[in-house]
């Protein structure tokens, strides 16, 4: 037994010292060796799910790649477009998670990177391959060169958003879905109360798919030099394969991956190759001292409470203590000039949006809080940036949705007819069974739920009034819980301009009184030390689907929502 103790420690002791190890090589910012003096051709593999942030473990071990997020290609991609060294980029485009917004988002940088006299090629094995490659594409026409696999295609298909809807199941489980919703957009709850879209919510999409479609067309028109009614014929006309493709003017090679290197090589000069996130990291500007510009990266369903990441789902939730916290903190620290919002949130309870926006206020009225909004700022995404003194979107994100939904799933005929179950509730007090899960609310209790619902959503609307120096009634015009595209958004006055980060930095820097470039860049929240991460709770949970209806039937209350559902929050990558 003794030997057995020993032996754990010692192994205990050795994870230690390989944590420790990978600490110091992080913190370090090179390995052994330093950055050497270039040049450099940056290469990078976009792949996978697309964060915008990822504070993540406090150390790497040796080895492993730099998380992927779209703050830390920011990051790079500031450093490159400065740095002499830099001859170019080539980029390995695979098929990637994220939405419209997001996609313009780098799109921009490479193109500034361009503009910045560095080249950009592309690799494309292919642009879908039996699934749409409109993303992938739309990602690759922003590049300098395409060249494309001989046996890959251009599924350039357009766009697809299908939606689930539960309630035929429901009625076969003779559970009874009783919700109600502030605005006759507020869809919410169609997941459970229809078995289609109902008129208003299709008007909204169809809306938001147009705007989409628009903005597809006329990118990759500009970016390939083809008139906007040829490329609308061609994705009428996809896929594509290789030599089709290479005709139309869509690439502009079709080779294998070691033709296309020994090109690029050719090409480079002679210059080294270099990680494009490794490159960023050990290139930033750490804000240690001196004034500041704080990135706060606010991302996924808002909670009450703390937030942080589902490790089984991937669903990350963002908790209104955090959040709460950190902006009190940059407040008061008189280092950081101008704070920066990012929000990429469907939303979620409104009391924690209330919270949170209280202390975005509060923070608002001390320094400029420039909100920059990424693939989601809708619901409650958008009720916390409402009093921001400044709101920048992409043309491609899904922000609005001011509106209330609540309600909940009775299962008392599915117990007791299907399963066999029966209660015998007991109670004091009228309006004491109001969240019970066993039955819908009844006439009496659905008007006092509605004078709730109208009392939130009037919460709402002042927010946004005030906040934007709006008419009451020109907020709600704009409200019963519609989903706008930024682009729309701009033209309702719910947002002051279309950008992403670059212009909301600029504007945060110009707000505050620096001049462009002054004041390094902190990004929020920060990689927790190393007894923090390993102390940190981490407890799984159930999948967004099975949780939210665990919560639905299970639950003894129905807390009142700013929120899209998960089918609708999907619109925001309908490929």
């Amino acid at each position: 037994m003794r030997r057995l103790l020993l032996l754990f420690l010692l192994v205990l002791a050795l994870g230690f010292a390989v944590a420790a190890v990978g600490l110091h090589l992080a913190r370090s910012g090179a390995p052994a060796g330093g950055l050497g003096g270039g040049p450099w051709l940056l290469v990078h593999q976009l792949a996978g799910e697309l964060p915008d942030h990822d504070g993540g473990a406090p150390f790497r071990l040796p080895g492993a790649a730099e998380p992927a997020s779209l703050s830390a290609l920011w990051r790079a991609f500031d450093a490159a477009r400065q740095d002499a060294r830099v001859r170019g980029l080539v980029l390995d485009l695979r098929p990637a998670g994220m939405g419209l917004a997001k996609a313009q988002e780098l799109r921009r940088q490479l193109h500034a990177l361009r503009a910045a006299g560095k080249s950009v090629e592309c690799y494309l094995e292919s642009a879908g391959e039996g699934t749409n490659g409109t993303l992938e594409y739309y990602l690759a026409a922003a590049c300098g060169s395409i060249s494309l696999a001989p046996a890959g295609e251009v599924a350039l298909l357009g766009l697809w958003a299908d939606s689930l809807f539960l309630r035929g199941a429901l009625d076969k489980l003779k559970i009874e879905p009783s919700f109600l919703a502030s605005g006759r957009f507020k869809s919410a709850a169609e997941v459970y109360t229809h078995a289609a879209h109902s008129p208003a919510a299709r008007e909204a999409l169809d809306q938001v798919l147009d705007g989409y479609f628009g903005q597809l067309v006329g990118a990759i028109a500009a970016d390939r030099e083809l008139a906007p009614e040829a490329v609308r014929a061609l994705f009428d006309r996809g896929p594509l394969g290789a030599q089709e493709a290479l005709a139309e003017g869509l690439v502009d090679a079709v080779a294998f991956p070691d033709e296309f290197g020994a090109a690029v090589e050719a090409a480079a000069g002679g210059a080294a190759r270099l990680d494009l996130l490794d490159y960023g990291r050990r290139r930033s500007r750490h804000a240690a001292g001196g004034e500041q510009i704080a990135v706060v990266f606010a991302q996924g369903t808002i909670v009450r409470g703390e937030g942080g990441l589902e490790p089984w789902s991937g669903e990350r939730f963002l908790g209104s203590d955090d959040l709460a916290e950190l902006l009190e903190q940059l407040a008061l620290d008189a280092r950081v000039r101008a704070v920066v919002l990012r929000v990429d949130s469907p939303g979620g309870s409104a009391l924690a949006s209330d919270l949170i926006l209280r202390r975005a206020e509060l923070l608002a009225a001390a320094k400029p809080l420039v909100v920059s909004m990424s693939d989601l700022a809708a619901s409650g995404g958008y009720y916390i940036a409402a009093k921001a003194s400044r709101i920048v979107a992409e043309a491609g994100t899904l922000t609005g949705s001011i509106g209330v939904v609540s309600g909940k799933l009775a299962t008392g005929r599915f117990q007791e007819e299907l399963l066999g179950a029966t209660h015998d509730p007991l109670q004091r007090g009228a309006h004491a069974g109001l969240y019970s899960p066993l039955r819908p609310y009844d006439a009496r209790e659905q008007a006092l739920l509605e004078r709730r619902l109208g009392a939130v959503y009037q919460l709402f609307l002042g927010h946004v009034a005030s906040g934007r120096g709006l008419e009451r009634a020109q907020v709600e015009a704009v409200a019963e819980g519609r989903v706008w595209t930024g682009e729309d958004a701009l033209a309702r006055r719910l947002v002051d301009e279309l950008g992403g980060l670059d212009a909301a930095v600029a504007a945060a820097r110009a707000a505050a009184g620096l001049a462009p470039g002054e004041g390094a860049i902190a990004l929020y929240p920060q990689t927790p030390g190393f007894w923090a991460w390993l102390a940190a709770a981490r407890s799984p949970r159930l999948t967004p689907e099975l949780a939210a209806l665990a919560r639905q039937l299970g639950a003894a209350r129905a807390p009142l929502t700013l929120e899209l559902p998960a089918e609708l929050a999907r619109w925001a990558r309908p490929f």
